[in-house]
């Protein structure tokens, strides 16, 4: 088969784990898949990025910029369909949330979460209804779907009346570069950044969803009985950054916060590693790939309770309300004093993070596509 990707919604460096995703299966079925040709459909922003991650792969760059939503939509539903006809796919694959609703083969989506039905006071209203349409356009005309939970899965049934049969749930992992044996990057990142001896790390873009302003106020709490643990953040810098700069200033946290926004990859290793205490308060998530990268650098875990966090992290974690900051603090402090708690959080984080991996998300992706050809 000639298998289309559609990668035109990839805006590198801000779209989170979509693109984390992205990438990592795309390497995958690269390197896995000697049957298959692969034909990848990149917008202007992505010049330069498959062809480092999947040098076997066919380009084919489309004259369009992503971060222009409206006309990237409007591109992907009349323009890319005649493209896939020109190029003879076989089959298409659109790891970004939209598909065209008229394809002339066969297609696989991926939804990675419904926090535009779950929890819609983040979205702007023109923006959710824009949302709330091109989603669920795109899961009706969606030959398979593939979420990344089986909490994305139950919504996506429940709000979208598609049939439980029709999706896939593939579990995502974290890269191989994560491991405890990034304790001389750790020293590196450690310098090139000014970073303290010790700190807690939170690994998310600045949106309201991911709670970083309870996490201030927790973190408050935590500098009364450890003042000389820092806070460290890192993420993309959206729309939520304004609130959260105005909100260590309001606590007087200048000094204890630091602030990195968003990294190349190949420091996230090392920062990872050189962590104490990893933390992930969010209150909606598709999957949670941090959890994991957490776990494979031998670094102890304070997250939320919810699905699919709980789906995914198991008994490793140490689990806290994220609507509550004593119960954020609460968990930190466990975290930081314990040092018995740690050593069993990072042994167990060891092992649930060893049951995950890329080759098998990469296996049942291509399980979805044969099912395709076989239809």
């Amino acid at each position: 088969m000639r298998i289309g990707i559609n990668a035109l919604y990839l805006l590198p460096g801000k779209v989170g784990g979509s693109e984390t995703y992205a990438l990592n299966i795309v390497k995958g079925l690269l390197d896995a898949d000697r049957e298959n040709e692969y034909v990848i459909f990149i917008n202007r922003e992505c010049a330069g990025l498959f062809e480092k991650h999947a040098p076997g792969a066919r380009i084919v760059r489309c004259p369009l910029n992503a971060s222009s939503r409206p006309m990237r939509i409007l591109w992907e539903q009349f323009v890319l369909p005649f493209q896939l006809r020109r190029h003879k796919i076989d089959l298409l694959f659109s790891p970004g949330l939209t598909t065209p609703f008229f394809s002339p083969v066969p297609s696989a989506l991926v939804i990675f979460d419904m926090q535009h039905v779950n929890q819609p006071q983040f979205f702007p209203a023109f923006f959710l209804f824009f949302l709330r349409t091109i989603i669920r356009l795109s899961a009706k005309a969606a030959s398979r779907i593939i979420t990344i939970s089986e909490r994305s899965k139950k919504d996506v049934v429940e709000f979208y009346g598609i049939r439980p049969d029709k999706i896939s749930v593939t579990y995502l992992a974290a890269n191989k570069a994560f491991g405890a044996q990034n304790k001389t990057d750790a020293d590196r990142v450690r310098g090139k950044y000014g970073l303290p001896e010790r700190f807690i790390l939170y690994a998310a873009a600045s949106l309201p969803h991911k709670n970083h302003l309870r996490l201030l106020e927790a973190f408050k709490s935590v500098l009364e009985k450890f003042p000389d643990v820092r806070l460290v953040l890192t993420g993309a810098r959206d729309y939520g950054q304004e609130a959260i700069s105005r909100r260590i200033k309001e606590l007087g946290l200048e000094g204890s916060v630091v602030f990195l926004g968003w990294l190349p990859f190949e420091d996230l290793p090392g920062l990872y590693a050189a962590s104490t205490v990893f933390v992930f308060p969010t209150t909606h998530e598709g999957f949670g790939i941090p959890v994991l990268e957490a776990f494979a650098s031998g670094v102890p875990v304070v997250c939320s309770r919810i699905e699919p966090l709980t789906e995914v992290a198991g008994d490793a974690a140490l689990y806290i309300d994220p609507m509550s900051v004593s119960s954020i603090a609460e968990g930190i402090l466990k975290a930081l004093g314990d040092g018995g708690l740690r050593q069993r959080l990072v042994e167990k984080g060891f092992y649930r993070a060893g049951q995950f991996s890329w080759e098998k998300a990469v296996k049942e992706t291509l399980s979805v596509f044969n099912s395709l050809k076989r239809g």
